[in-house]
């Protein structure tokens, strides 16, 4: 069954939800027929099925089952805002990998980089995560939060497990049920151990992903496995 995007809001029994440009291309290129049941999503855990009409003026669905996906565990990325077209890719995966919220977060290994993530592309890597949803069939999109400091998260971190990925940490636990998970990855070279030593302070432990360096967005989709994992499953419903 071909999954399509809808906005918020417009998933409702009976309604007919028009697709936009982008939908309707993407239905044509999967050769999809008028009357064929669609599965639209809208990445906030709502879906509605329903049979596609094709029209001289755009192409609607008419919804004839809505059901509503349940919350998915916590799992926040927080990581080195480094290069914004690797931080993209990272945001598809984590889609695809449950992650609930991604944090791009400025550190003092962050600022130099010219290409570094920006607030200007947040709704962009936001649509880019919400896009992935069609490929892996989830039904919840990360959230993709603003640029935020290390400082401020740190302050500001969710409850749960946090962890600090470090190569000189301990190993990662093998079993966390359904309790949420912060991971914080520094960006190219690391966290400084100032920066380090102040996660510590925030609750955050030490752990590590293996013996090699990892980029900072391998490190991320790392993390987020192996959390699927420990959770006994590697999608978010």
């Amino acid at each position: 069954m071909i999954t399509l995007l809808a906005p918020a809001g417009s998933l409702t029994l009976g309604a007919s939800v028009s697709l936009d440009a982008t939908e309707a291309h993407h239905l044509r290129v999967r050769r999809g027929e008028a009357g064929e049941l669609l599965r639209l999503v809208d990445g906030l855990g709502r879906v509605g099925y329903g049979a596609v009409t094709l029209g001289t003026h755009g192409a609607y669905v008419t919804l004839e089952k809505v059901e509503d996906a349940p919350i998915p565990p916590r799992l926040v990325l927080a990581v080195g805002a480094g290069e914004k077209d690797r931080f993209g890719w990272l945001a598809e995966k984590a889609t695809e990998l449950g992650v609930t919220d991604l944090v791009p977060i400025e550190c003092e290994r962050t600022v130099s980089v010219a290409s570094r993530v920006r607030d200007g592309a947040i709704e962009r890597i936001q649509r880019r995560a919400t896009e992935a949803l069609k490929q892996c069939e989830g039904t919840w999109a990360p959230k993709i939060h603003g640029n935020t400091p290390l400082d401020h998260f740190l302050k500001e971190a969710p409850p749960g497990r946090r962890w600090v990925m470090d190569q000189a940490g301990v190993e990662l636990p093998t079993y966390v049920g359904e309790d949420a998970v912060t991971c914080l990855i520094g960006p190219e070279g690391g966290f400084t151990e100032e920066e380090l030593r102040a996660a510590e302070g925030a609750g955050f432990t030490r752990v590590a992903l293996g013996r090699l360096v990892l980029r900072f967005e391998t490190a991320a989709v790392a993390a987020a496995a192996w959390v699927g994992i420990a959770r006994g499953r590697l999608a978010n419903g």
